[in-house]
């Protein structure tokens, strides 16, 4: 069953809910005045999958295939893009996936649940004891059907080395013909000790992150394609093709409006009454 998230207000109710209510660069606080923005310098992956910009004093440690690792001066670290590859089944920590897939983990368990799986299982498989994982806040992002479930979530991670703030977004795309899936975030952590201070200038990294639409339709592309066609179609060729190009311009369609969605949406936090109805807002479609 799906966990009930809280309607989303953008990158401000993060910070407010568990990085002590500071207020993200761009988003309007409580009397009526705005943080003073983050200056960034952008960065583009040498393969020019994907770009995002750099605050002063950061580094950025690894850029390619649409991710972008960076690091801050008081251990922070936000990782953009990454995506991990699920099969619908039962969750076993530690478990040795093969093919592309990084673990089982069942399809209709909340974006929460998804989360901690993914932190506890990326520990052990890099050689790490299982963290304790706590999310303390989750606001839903409204997209299509076609899209999945996408989310905000706060919380923090605790394992031998301390504990971490973490705030981000995951994206859970709808199952393949396979029984896979993709789950995609953009996450920060910091010390809790310098997560208030943190929470703005990761905000506003995630909202200068951009990813060229070809790019962004095949990251959003399932993992196994569908079938095309209808076998044994009444034996008739052209009819056959017919079915086939038809299915190809709608998938083209549907890909279309989810890369547009999923960049309005989950990256630019773009508010309802501008988004366009295919998206969940009010707008006309483009």
């Amino acid at each position: 069953m799906r966990a009930h998230l809280k309607p989303d207000l953008g990158w401000k109710a993060i910070a407010a809910a568990s990085w002590m209510a500071v207020a993200c660069a761009g988003f309007s606080m409580a009397d009526g005045q705005t943080a003073s923005p983050v200056a960034l310098t952008t960065y583009t992956a040498p393969d020019r999958s994907a770009s995002a910009g750099v605050p002063a004093g950061w580094k950025v440690t690894s850029g390619k295939q649409t991710v972008i690792v960076m690091t801050g001066p008081h251990g922070e670290t936000v990782v953009l893009g990454n995506t991990v590859i699920a099969h619908n089944a039962p969750f076993q920590i530690g478990e040795k996936t093969s093919g592309g897939v990084n673990l089982s983990m069942p399809y209709d368990s909340s974006l929460v649940q998804k989360l901690v799986m993914i932190l506890k299982q990326g520990a052990v498989a890099n050689g790490k004891p299982e963290p304790q994982v706590r999310v303390t806040s989750a606001t839903s992002i409204q997209t299509p059907a076609s899209l999945g479930l996408c989310g905000r979530l706060v919380g923090d991670v605790t394992s031998a080395a301390g504990t971490m703030a973490i705030m981000g977004v995951l994206c859970s795309l709808p199952l393949d013909s396979a029984g896979d899936y993709k789950n995609i975030s953009l996450l920060a952590q910091a010390p809790v000790a310098t997560a208030a201070q943190s929470a703005p200038t990761a905000a506003a990294v995630f909202a200068s992150y951009r990813i060229p639409a070809a790019m962004l339709r095949k990251k959003l592309a399932p993992f196994t394609a569908a079938p095309q066609g209808t076998p044994g179609n009444i034996g008739n060729q052209g009819t056959t093709a017919a079915v086939v190009n038809e299915q190809t311009l709608q998938m083209e369609k549907a890909s279309e409006v989810n890369a547009t969605c999923f960049d309005l949406t989950v990256l630019r936090d773009t508010p309802a009454r501008l988004l366009p109805q295919e998206c969940g807002g009010t707008a006309p479609n483009p």
